[in-house]
């Protein structure tokens, strides 16, 4: 029995090396992922928002609503046009609020614009990295253009 241990030994080595050192058998997908596309409808959305945004705006200054009676009837219109996303919910979260406490005197219109803007930010350093890229971020990009900044592509 003792002659047979340094052999089981070696062979018990042998094939550990085997596991460890021997490749997957497993194929590694090769093939390209699909190159992500906007949907065909988003630049003509973004102009859609920004034509309802404009309109909305206007009301605004009319006294016809507030602020955040805009905001949210402008939410409605996006739905019902490009319906959500995970970037858009988001940024509208962030409009909202900005609306919000701009309406109320909390903050001042250039900082609701640095809010929206550093939101806004953050999105594009996502961007590049994200999974599951919306299709149609219209919401978002329509506010990229209000700031004058690149917008999601």
């Amino acid at each position: 029995m003792k002659k047979y241990i340094p052999i089981l030994l070696v062979a018990g080595l042998l094939g550990g090396c085997n596991l460890i050192s021997s490749p997957n058998n497993t194929r590694q997908n090769t093939q390209a992922s699909p190159r992500y596309t906007l949907a065909a409808s988003h630049w003509g959305d973004v102009a859609k928002i920004r034509n309802e945004a404009t309109r909305l705006g206007y009301e605004v200054n009319k006294g016809r609503m507030t602020k955040t009676q805009a905001a949210q009837q402008l939410n409605r219109f996006r739905i019902n046009l490009v319906g959500r996303n995970s970037v858009d919910d988001s940024m509208y979260e962030v409009y909202l609020r900005s609306a919000v406490q701009s309406q109320q005197g909390r903050i001042t219109p250039e900082q609701s614009k640095i809010f929206v803007r550093n939101a806004l930010q953050g999105w594009q350093q996502r961007w590049p990295n994200m999974q599951n890229r919306p299709a149609n971020p219209a919401f978002t990009n329509f506010l990229m253009e209000v700031m004058n900044m690149q917008p999601l592509k």
